[in-house]
């Protein structure tokens, strides 16, 4: 099927939730663009493209995914199901989206950052007699 709508047409429920004591609380369910969560996760996931990428081809390809945190879980669901699309689109719609970002901001919107990657030293252990 192929795709018709942008990242800002497209409507995902997302319901975030905490495990308290072995028992699951929803905190919030709201109805959001799409455009919005991608913003908030190229921020969250440290512009980490590969796993916004990751989490959208899911939902736009299998209608829902749930991303755990830290300290909760979100479950997101496309809101219409008929707006599910192949891997292909779901990909270029994600280019799109990106393409628009870095061009609106002129480079200062947080898109363009350096960012600080740091590698440690394995521990080397001394052998077991």
């Amino acid at each position: 099927m192929p795709r018709n709508k942008s990242s800002r047409e497209l409507i995902v429920i997302e319901t975030k939730s905490t495990l308290n004591t072995g028992i699951k609380e929803t905190i919030s369910e709201l109805e959001i663009p799409l455009a919005e969560k991608i913003n908030e996760y190229v921020l969250k996931l440290g512009y980490s493209n590969a796993h916004v990428l990751g989490v959208l081809v899911q939902l736009l390809t299998g209608g829902k995914v749930r991303v755990d945190f830290r300290d909760y879980t979100e479950r997101l669901q496309l809101l219409n199901a008929d707006d599910m699309m192949t891997r292909a689109d779901a990909v270029a719609l994600f280019d799109e989206h990106m393409q628009t970002l870095s061009n609106s901001g002129g480079g200062d919107d947080g898109i363009n950052v350096t960012q600080k990657i740091v590698v440690q030293m394995p521990k080397i252990g001394l052998p077991r007699k």
